[in-house]
């Protein structure tokens, strides 16, 4: 990952989520969009009142980017679909669980199919929602 993306590891207590994210090396690009938004930023160092409730990332990988064609011009946009400013179980997932995105940005409905679970958010294409969830502070973030 680029230098940028280094904070601050020395800090006591349990990692933020935002530390553990610079560290995932297969999803530079959103961590791109992320970090040029302040609220977003806010949002994954545990410092928004937007996300009192935690905070459920799914963050998408660099693969799914390019299978997904052309970067959208408005990264920030796509990114806040990806955020649900609540904390969601991939049990919860499972089960079929239909959720807001942050500033409702989308409407996510999960559901698992086959034993694997699957999100859509609007009348968009499915993805899949990838392990089992790495928490950190107050969110979680799903690949």
């Amino acid at each position: 990952m680029p230098e940028h993306y280094t904070f601050d590891t020395s800090a006591q207590g349990p990692p933020r989520l935002i530390d553990v994210l610079a560290k995932e090396k297969s999803a530079t690009i959103a961590m791109d969009a992320i970090m040029q938004s302040e609220s977003l930023v806010r949002a994954i160092s545990g410092d928004s009142t937007g996300f009192k409730n935690g905070l459920t990332l799914l963050l998408p990988t660099n693969e799914a980017f390019r299978q997904a064609g052309p970067t959208p011009e408005n990264l920030e946009l796509v990114m806040q679909r990806h955020f649900i400013p609540q904390v969601v179980s991939l049990k919860s997932m499972a089960s079929g669980v239909t959720v807001a995105s942050y500033e409702d940005a989308a409407v996510l409905r999960f559901w698992s199919e086959d034993g694997v679970v699957n999100v859509q958010a609007d009348s968009r294409e499915k993805a899949q929602v990838s392990g089992a969830g790495v928490q950190a502070g107050t969110g979680t973030y799903f690949l």
